[in-house]
């Protein structure tokens, strides 16, 4: 994308060829920066593209930002449910819960309102998507940026391996929940394969 599609900034993350995704210490937090970029590119291309929908692809492009959402719904879900619980035993978590909440109002809002798209019970209009965007679009990716140093592996490796394990495995469990042909179809084609051709859908394939 250019700069002017770029409305969010990604976390910066460096390939490295030493990456071993069965040390969960050392690569949950690489894991959760990768799909958490898969998720700033959504948002950034839901943003640039807004204004340029035409009437004819309004429903398709409702369908698509619905599929985002989604998974931004079912991603915070595994957290407070699984991961986070988990990590509390030995840091305080509580703030990331506080940041999920802070955007959801209006991520809501986003959603009833693509949701009128689709059903075509909402008239489209790509300004309204964007304003609605804007709305959370900040405090979401704050929050983004914010929680990868709350899953170090400085902090992770305080965990005993087999427990850690355990909680990785059952995370895994409820992402590969999700529908195959909308959620995973969205993160293969939101992940720079190129730039990091060994995370093989990452936390989508652990």
């Amino acid at each position: 994308m250019s700069s002017e599609e770029n409305r969010y900034p990604l976390i910066p993350v460096t390939f490295s060829s030493d990456w071993d995704f069965n040390d969960h210490a050392a690569t949950f937090g690489i894991e959760m920066s990768l799909i958490h970029n898969v998720f700033i590119r959504g948002l950034n291309s839901i943003w640039y593209h807004a204004p340029l929908v035409k009437k004819a692809d309004a429903i398709s492009f409702a369908g698509y930002s619905l599929t985002w959402v989604i998974l931004i719904h079912d991603h915070h879900h595994g957290e407070e449910e699984i991961v986070f619980p988990f990590l509390q035993a030995k840091f305080n978590m509580g703030d990331n819960v506080e940041q999920h909440a802070a955007f959801l109002k209006e991520l809501n809002a986003f959603e009833e309102y693509m949701t009128g798209v689709f059903k075509n019970k909402e008239t489209y209009d790509g300004e309204k998507v964007r304003g609605l965007v804007e709305a959370f679009g900040d405090t979401l990716v704050n929050h983004l940026h914010e929680e990868i140093p709350t899953i170090a592996p400085e902090r992770l490796s305080q965990y005993e391996k087999k427990e850690l394990d355990a909680m990785i495995d059952a995370h895994s469990a409820h992402i590969k929940s999700q529908p195959l042909t909308t959620a995973f179809a969205l993160v293969g084609t939101h992940h720079d394969f190129k730039t990091f051709p060994s995370w093989s859908f990452g936390l989508f394939a652990t």
